[in-house]
């Protein structure tokens, strides 16, 4: 029997972000194993889904409008007449809804159709402060409706420790209930390519060493110290240059802080870029980045180290649980305190001045990548959920 799920997010399924791969790396790994997904989200872009050709996904969109401050709210009065219809229609086995904190509705139907829901959350719930359609005023009805689908959904799904104590310890709810899954890697697609061939991809020049980050420019990212410590590290290599492969909140801070310093040749920025072409950028990079500063509570679990380490690339990374600790626990670079741009300078330097070393680093990462961070795993360990639900 090919069981069938209706996935239901809020993202921009048109888009390209850290959520968009994580969605869809998970559905496509379901649908390579038999199941038929209906993938629920709101309509927005002109650009189709990455999903569309996946033979086992059916796309439903809620028809909503582009504009941030009204389209939660179209989304969910419209939801109220979608959302029924659809359920009659695909007859779930199964409902999984991601991260969807203004509306207590689907896990309200899923209760009334007596069909098992799973919640993903993949944020605390301070940072729902953070969040355009929230803020402080109205904080407590979106804490509200976040309490009321914790405990009325049938299992719970989350990507960090953090996240987890949190949901246990501040709403009550049972340990049991709650599984920690992290993110994972592409292993098809984030692999180690010569330097030459990515350089070439790119347009970056041969004449360079780089030093490289990919991502959300985003205040928790602590991007801001690296600009702090790269005149640390072009004192002792002045052919250094730093890449920044992405867009965010951030980049205009950013680039002040670079135009100051007077380093805007020394850092480039690619803006956002089409997805095929991320692993070529990691590939240019001598050392990769991946930083968490405390404007958040939870580091989160981020997607980017596990690229970095499938594509065998050194890492300097942030102290803090799920960063550092991983890094240095398969020796694939080197934990820092990421709020001292000394001691980022002195840890990017010394990965720099060791090529024999960083060849020891690749094997370490592509070997560790493989074993524990490939997106088969974590679809495995969604499935084994799932399974246990509906008791087969």
């Amino acid at each position: 029997m090919r069981l069938k799920i209706l996935y239901i997010c809020y993202e921009d399924m048109s888009g390209y972000n850290g959520a968009i791969r994580h969605i869809t790396e998970v559905i496509k790994g379901l649908c390579r194993n038999g199941y038929r997904i209906d993938l629920c989200a709101p309509k927005l872009g002109k650009k189709p889904s990455v999903l569309s050709k996946e033979t086992n996904v059916e796309l439903r969109y809620v028809p909503t409008v582009p504009l941030q401050k009204i389209r939660p709210l179209i989304y969910l009065f419209l939801s109220l007449f979608y959302l029924p219809w659809l359920y009659l229609l695909i007859k779930p086995d199964i409902v999984y809804i991601r991260d969807i904190e203004f509306t207590p509705f689907p896990v309200i139907l899923s209760k009334i159709l007596k069909i098992p829901s799973i919640l993903e959350v993949n944020a605390l719930t301070d940072e729902l402060v953070m969040m355009p359609i929230v803020g402080a005023r109205t904080f407590f009805i979106f804490d509200a409706i976040r309490r009321w689908n914790l405990k009325k959904t049938d299992h719970i799904i989350t990507v960090t420790k953090g996240i987890k104590k949190e949901i246990t310890h501040g709403y009550g709810i049972a340990a049991e209930k709650i599984s920690i899954i992290s993110n994972g890697v592409n292993l098809k697609e984030f692999r180690p390519i010569n330097k030459t061939e990515a350089i070439e991809k790119t347009g970056l020049s041969q004449s360079y060493c780089y030093v490289g980050f990919v991502g959300g420019l985003f205040p928790w990212h602590g991007l801001d110290q690296l600009v702090r410590a790269a005149p640390h590290i072009l004192k002792k290599k002045p052919h250094a240059r730093f890449v920044i492969v992405g867009s965010g909140l951030m980049e205009a801070e950013l680039k002040i802080m670079i135009a100051k310093r007077k380093l805007q040749q020394q850092f480039i920025f690619t803006g956002i870029v089409p997805f095929q072409e991320v692993p070529y950028y990691i590939n240019c990079f001598d050392v990769c980045v991946v930083f968490f500063k405390k404007v958040r509570k939870d580091p989160g679990d981020p997607i980017k180290l596990y690229e970095y380490l499938a594509c065998g690339r050194p890492v300097i990374a942030s102290n803090v649980p799920g960063y550092g600790d991983v890094v240095e626990s398969i020796e694939a670079g080197i934990s820092v305190n990421s709020e001292d741009p000394i001691a980022i300078a002195e840890g990017i330097l010394e990965l720099l001045k060791n090529d024999k070393k960083a060849e020891i680093l690749q094997e370490k990462s592509i070997e560790k990548a493989r074993a524990c961070f490939s997106w088969e795993k974590k679809v495995e360990d969604t499935e084994k959920v799932m399974k246990e639900l509906l008791m087969i």
